[in-house]
């Protein structure tokens, strides 16, 4: 399993790794899950949140 942290850059699998995104921080879901408070590098004003299962760290694969 990955660790993630904040500021890792990473991309969504769920969106085919289109955008890149850096964690702005973590927080629970409804259901107390752990999500990603997730902003795109591109796009200042692009902020989602997302599930940890769906993240994939884009340095540990040698995409950036």
């Amino acid at each position: 399993m990955t660790l993630f942290k904040v500021g890792d850059l990473v991309v969504r699998k769920s969106s085919n790794d289109d955008i890149i995104f850096c964690i702005m921080d973590f927080k629970a879901d409804d259901e107390g899950r752990c999500t990603a408070v997730l902003k795109a590098i591109y796009d200042k004003t692009f902020i989602v949140e997302a599930p940890i299962n769906d993240l994939r760290n884009i340095i540990s694969y040698g995409k950036l």
